[in-house]
Order: C-alpha cells, then sequence, then structure tokens
C-alpha cells in the first residue's frame, strides 16, 4: 500500500506552508517575510494559467516598449484562486530580485525555457531604459478615500519615499534643490531621527530649523517655514 507521503516531492509533514495557503503582496524585509518569499518563489508552479499568465503579460511587455503607451493588464479571479501569488512572484522574477545571501530569485523558481527566455528579454531591454523596476502593494493598506493616492502611495515606497504624498512631495523637492543631504545632516546633528521628523513634518521644529540652516533665505523664522512646506 502507498502512502500519501510517498506520492509528494516532499513529505508533507516536514514540508510547512510558511504563507499559510495565503499570499500576501508585501514589501517587507524582516527575516520571516524574507523566508516567506524564498518559499513562495522556491515553490512556484510555472504552470497553467500560471506560465500562460506570466507569457501573456511579458510578452505584450515587451511588444509594446516602443509604443507611446503600455497596455494595463487586470489579473482577476475568486478569493484564493492565486491572483496575489502571480502579482508577488511576477514582481519579484521581474527584478530577479537579490537575497541577502546572493540568492535571485529567476535562479530560485522553476521556469519553463519560454518564461526564461522573456525575462531574459527584459533585462536586456531594460538596459536601454535605465534598469529595471517593480512595484507591488495591496490598497487594502492605504487609509485615505483616493485610490489615486492609493496607488501613488504604492509606487512612492517602492523607490524610497513616504508613501504619503505631501511628504513624498517635500523629499522630490528637497532633492530637486539639492538640499536633502544638508536638511538630513542638520537634523542629525541636532539628536533627531530624520525619518521620524519627516513623519511628523508638520509639527517638526527640526526640519523647518534646518531648512533654513541649509538655504537662509527661505524664510525669516523657522515657524515661517513650517508654513511653506
Amino acid at each position: 500500500m502507498t502512502l500519501n507521503r510517498e506520492v509528494y516531492d516532499k513529505d508533507p509533514r516536514d514540508n510547512k506552508l510558511l504563507n499559510h495557503g495565503v499570499a500576501k503582496v508585501t514589501t517587507g524585509q524582516t527575516e520571516h517575510e524574507l523566508d516567506t518569499l524564498r518559499f513562495e518563489i522556491s515553490r512556484f508552479v510555472c504552470e497553467g494559467q500560471y506560465a500562460d499568465g506570466l507569457e501573456r503579460i511579458l510578452s505584450q511587455y515587451l511588444a509594446n516598449l516602443d509604443q507611446s503607451e503600455q497596455p494595463g493588464v487586470w489579473v482577476s479571479g475568486f478569493f484564493g484562486s492565486g491572483n496575489s501569488h502571480l502579482v508577488k512572484v511576477l514582481q519579484h522574477l521581474w527584478l530577479d530580485y537579490q537575497f541577502p545571501d546572493g540568492a535571485r530569485a529567476r535562479g530560485l523558481a522553476k521556469l519553463p525555457r519560454h518564461i526564461k527566455d522573456l525575462l531574459t528579454e527584459l533585462s536586456n531591454q531594460a538596459k536601454k531604459y535605465g534598469g529595471l523596476h517593480a512595484a507591488a502593494g495591496s490598497l487594502g493598506d492605504w487609509t485615505g478615500d483616493s485610490v489615486r493616492l492609493g496607488l501613488l502611495s504604492i509606487i512612492f515606497k517602492s523607490v524610497g519615499l513616504p508613501p504619503s504624498y505631501s511628504r513624498a512631495s517635500f523629499m522630490l523637492w528637497l532633492r530637486h534643490e539639492g538640499l536633502e543631504d544638508a536638511v538630513k545632516e542638520h537634523v542629525q546633528r541636532a539628536g533627531r531621527d530624520f525619518n521620524h521628523e519627516l513623519a511628523n513634518l508638520y509639527v517638526s521644529d527640526a526640519i523647518p530649523s534646518a531648512l533654513l540652516a541649509a538655504r537662509p533665505g527661505f524664510a525669516d523664522k523657522p515657524s515661517d517655514a513650517r508654513l511653506l512646506v
């Protein structure tokens, strides 16, 4: 008599589901989140609708690189059908995400040859356009009313900016004006944490003072500078 565990490639008694069977599209970098991500990528079954979906998304994107617009892709299905799993795996295959130990997503995943070829072509084409980038997240994490701002928050976080539109705009302005490093350094010299001050931008004393130190003519006093940021 054959036992169930003898049929599977991995013994179910020793093979635990780190994500408990539910994929979450996150950008977390904790040890547990990275272990879960590695588990999901290395056990991604790229067959059937998963393989078809990746092929359609990648081939369509590559075919439209020289066009003025990129067609959107709608990933749909009932709860638990694998929508989030597909999006999460695609995000990291797109980037060929590198884990802390040097392992890369495309090397960990078991992919059909035609999908590997499309990903290779994606990387080759990216060299002409400034590199690869991918942003993914859940609108369920957004507490505001605007879907547009929720989407922007995902994009902001993917490039290391605060998810808030106003705070991200402030950081982009600092960079455009060449003030980011000077403001950060002044805040740190004052014994304050820049990220904490940025999160409390409109009540922070340290950031207006740092801004005036970096650009003395910006305002007459810190309280005036606060009204302008």
